[in-house]
Parts: structure tokens; sequence; C-alpha cells
């Protein structure tokens, strides 16, 4: 029997995946201390003197914008293709088609945090390794609204796919409006109403978090469709003038000492700098195609890239075990001066890539067999 050779991927878009999970695992390892230092979070033994450091905070907020593109990337490149993929599908059987799509990425998701539940239970009990609360569900629910809103997304995907394809140019104004009015909100509650390091999952600023990554995926998924990658000179302006946004407002927040502001200014999706560079690195990528298989490094890049969603639950899952692991390395390099903080920085970035490494091939092993399984299950 003939062996059926996989699709060739954009390595571009594998390489953008990559830079999310690094992205991410950058600010979660460094954002309690952030918080700790901008709004006076508890954090053990926290070393205070990075507080009056002007490189400590230019460093942090810019790793905080990191964290906000990555998480951006996550939801944008699903609605790059699953939207337009959508569309392409409408006619006879449409629904059909897209209940069994929907129905695999969901045996895919849900079957990925079971695994890693076990998983993290067996290491929590056996192994005797600090992991996630265990004591209720939230470590299930509310630690992994990020993966919920995933499986929410993929499963409104028809549903925009429809919108764009009957609406047309009605849509597309409709969506910008939108994508204006959730950031005005979004610049209210960072000038003006901050919550602290507490957002709450029903609160305010997390509802308009989901509204703007739904946005977001919304706006990837039109610019999959009608081909705006090809417009390369623009994404290129969109990206130049984030990046400096970035570096500038930083650069102003550090200067002024000012925490708290460089906290708000980069929070998740509040942040349109950061929707902005996640966008614009989306349509640079898919502007220029390269097939894993025209490189030696293809492979790997496609593996790890498919990790992602793995890796975002196991690593939400392992977060009091790689503070554990990483607090102590932070606080003994935690001194007042540039060089000191640039060793800092160095030394648990390469322990964070080390563990993103290891988190980002757990998560393809596991959906490898989730996806064949979940095809086998829907054919039968």
């Amino acid at each position: 029997m003939r062996k059926m050779k996989p699709k060739a991927r954009n390595l571009n878009i594998e390489l953008l995946r990559c830079v999310a999970i690094l992205s991410i695992a950058l600010f979660h390892t460094f954002v309690p201390y952030f918080n700790a230092l901008a709004y006076g979070a508890a954090a053990p033994g926290i070393n205070t003197a990075m507080k009056g450091s002007f490189i400590a905070l230019f460093s942090m907020g810019l790793i905080n914008f990191l964290g906000s593109t990555g998480n951006f990337i996550f939801y944008m490149i699903s609605g790059f293709f699953l939207i337009p993929h959508a569309i392409r599908e409408e006619g006879r059987g449409f629904w059909q088609k897209q209940v069994r799509s929907v129905a695999r990425r969901c045996i895919v998701i849900v079957g990925s945090v079971i695994v890693f539940a076990l998983l993290t239970v067996f290491l929590h009990f056996v192994c005797r390794m600090p992991s996630a609360k265990l004591g209720g569900i939230r470590w299930l629910g509310g630690d992994l609204e990020f993966i919920w809103l995933y499986l929410l997304f993929c499963a409104l995907a028809p549903f925009a796919a429809l919108v764009q394809s009957k609406w047309g140019k009605g849509w597309g104004v409709l969506l910008s409006l939108l994508i204006v009015l959730t950031f005005a909100c979004n610049a209210f509650i960072a000038f003006f109403s901050q919550g602290g390091v507490n957002h709450a999952l029903d609160g305010w600023r997390k509802i308009m978090s989901a509204l703007t990554y739904f946005w977001g995926f919304c706006l990837a998924g039109l610019a999959g469709e009608k081909g705006w990658s090809r417009n390369r000179k623009g994404a290129k302006e969109i990206f130049l003038v984030c990046i400096f946004s970035a570096l500038i407002t930083t650069f102003v927040c550090a200067a002024a000492q000012s925490w708290k502001m460089a906290g708000e200014l980069s929070f998740k999706s509040t942040s349109l700098i950061s929707f902005g560079i996640a966008f614009s690195l989306l349509m640079l990528s898919a502007s220029s195609e390269r097939k894993n298989e025209e490189f030696k490094s293809g492979r790997a890049i496609a593996f790890f890239a498919n990790g992602i969603l793995g890796f975002y639950i196991f690593q939400s899952m392992l977060t009091s075990f790689w503070h554990l692991l990483i607090f102590p390395v932070i606080n003994s390099l935690s001194m007042p001066g540039f060089f000191p903080f640039i060793a800092l920085l160095i030394f648990a970035s390469l322990l964070t890539f080390i563990y993103t490494l290891v988190l980002s091939a757990l998560g393809s092993w596991v959906r490898l067999p989730l996806l064949a399984a979940g095809s086998r299950l829907l054919k039968s």
C-alpha cells in the first residue's frame, strides 16, 4: 500500500508558531516578578533591587509585549486557515463537513487536556512534584481559559465563514468598527480603570480580552481569504510602526519608572501594539511560502510548532513547578546594574528555551496520535 506523504507546510508560518511558543514561555517566566514590582503582587523571595532599574523595567516591559504578541499569533494563525477553508467548502454538505472538522479539533483539544491532566496528577502525587492546585477545578477551568476560548473559536469558525462569505465588504467594515470600539474600551481600561494584577475571569478586562482575541481571529480569516498577505509593503509598515511604538512607550515608562503603566500598556489583548505586531508578522510570514520539505530543519521546526497547543496546556498546569525552579535563579542574579540584569536575562531565557523545547515536544507527541484517533473515530 502506498504511503501518503504529509502535506507540505509553509515553514515561515511554522517558525511563527515557534516564536509564539517561546514568547509566551518567556512572558510566564518573568510575569511573577513584573507583577510583584508593578502591582505589589505576592511572590516568594522577590529581590526588590530591580525596582529602580531602568534596564529591568525596559526589558520586562518588552517581554510583556512578547507574551501578548504570542497569544495573538496563536489565534490569528488559526483564523487565517480555518475561516478561508470553511468558505471553500460552502455548498452541499457544508454543515456535515464543518461538524466533522470541529469535532476532530475538539477531540484533539479536549484529549490533550485529559492527557496532560493525568500526567500532571501523576507527577504531583507519584513524583512529589509541585504542580497545579489540585484541590479544585480551577486548574482545568479558569487557568485554561486560553484553551477553552480556542475551542470556542474553532466551533464559531464556520459561522464566521458564512458571515464573511455572504456579507462581503459589509463584514470588513463592521469588523473594522468592532476592532476600533474594542480597543477604545481597552485604552480606557489601561489609562483610567487599571485593575491591578488580579483580573477576575468574569471581569471587564477578561471579557474584553476574549473579544479582542476573537476579532483578531476573524480579521486573520478575512486576510487569508482576501489575500492581504500579498501587500508585503503594507505589512512591513505596520510592523515597523508597532515595533517603534513598543520601544518608545516602554522606554518612556522605564525612564519614568512607571512599572504599572508599562504593565497596563502591554497587558495581553488590551495591547493594540501587540495586536498590530502579531497581524503584520502573520502577513509577512504568509507572503513568502517556503515548504518544510525544502529545508533539512523544516521537519524539526514543524514538529515543535505542532506542540503549541500541548505546550500551553502543560505549562499552565506546571506553573508552580516551573517557578519553583526558575525563582531561585532569578533571585540569585537580581542585582542592580546593566550587566547583572543582562546576565540574568540571558541565563533565565536559556533555561526557558530548554523548558519550552521539552514541553513542545511532549505537546507534539500527544497531538499526533490524537489527530489520528480523531480521524479514525469520525470515519467509523
